[in-house]
């Protein structure tokens, strides 16, 4: 083989090498960057899923108090706030709750009936017996002697269409701080409010009224006995576990019951 032969089959290795040594390269560059980019997506998805569960674990926390929507701000109302759990013993007694109203706490044995929506101030219905209904899973919508009669007359009429799980209950043992005269609970839940809507009510009953207990993460779980039934018919003034209470009649400031509902003896 001649000089000049040897020397082009040497450039043409040498070429070979670089181009060999150039594709090494562009695959590690075009690989090491998949790798990077995996890397980092992966690295996104743990601290997303990270970020997602804290900020789930935060809702679930006593205190926690999720933002009041836009008809809620309407009706002057606060956002719904995460109570403590207060227990839930069986008591035949009064009890004095440190909430006003309660969203929990040892009540009466036997929880108000389901199919009477509403109840006046002369009812004489004990305040114990609706804390059981919290229990059980059933929104109560308290009331105090301030809120203007209007008002009371609006929450009567649309109490016989917020569900069987909902029931309309007069506070009278004080009246509710900062002007909010009607405040919705639910079991560990209170939303207060300055005025009676139907969007606030239908939003606090669709979001809580019987809730999962199994999916509870609470320090204070959600409503332990949800979904169980109301108690017995007997509100009458000489049942064992009721006031005096007024007749199933229609209109504002009386007890309501629906037409299908046993009536309640005066």
């Amino acid at each position: 083989m001649g000089k000049k032969s040897a020397a082009s089959k040497a450039r043409l290795d040498q070429l070979r090498r670089e181009q060999k040594l150039k594709a090494r390269r562009r695959a590690l560059l075009i690989y090491g960057t998949s790798g990077l980019v995996v890397v980092a997506l992966l690295v996104s998805i743990v601290i997303y899923s990270i970020t997602d569960a804290n900020a789930k674990s935060r809702t679930h926390e006593v205190g926690y108090v999720e933002g009041a929507s836009s008809a809620a701000r309407a009706a002057g109302c606060t956002g719904t706030v995460n109570d403590a759990s207060q227990g839930s013993t069986h008591v035949a007694t009064t009890v004095n709750y440190k909430a006003s109203p309660p969203s929990s706490g040892s009540h009466n044995p036997d929880p108000l009936p389901d199919g009477i929506p509403f109840y006046n101030p002369a009812s004489g219905i004990p305040i114990e017996r609706a804390v059981h209904n919290l229990e059980h899973g059933f929104i109560v919508a308290w009331y105090d002697k301030s809120l203007p009669a209007a008002q009371v007359e609006k929450l009567r009429s649309l109490a016989g269409d917020a569900g069987p799980r909902f029931i309309g209950v007069p506070w009278t043992r004080s009246t509710f701080p900062d002007g909010k005269h009607f405040v919705l609970t639910a079991w560990d839940r209170t939303q207060r409010c300055t005025t009676v809507s139907a969007d606030v009510i239908k939003q606090f009953v669709g979001k809580h009224a019987n809730p999962d207990p199994s999916g509870a993460t609470w320090d204070s779980p959600t409503a332990p006995e949800s979904r169980a039934a109301g108690g017995t018919l007997n509100v009458s003034a000489d049942g064992p576990l009721a006031g005096a209470a007024s007749s199933a009649t229609s209109g504002a400031g009386t007890m309501t019951a629906p037409p299908s509902t046993p009536t309640p003896t005066p």
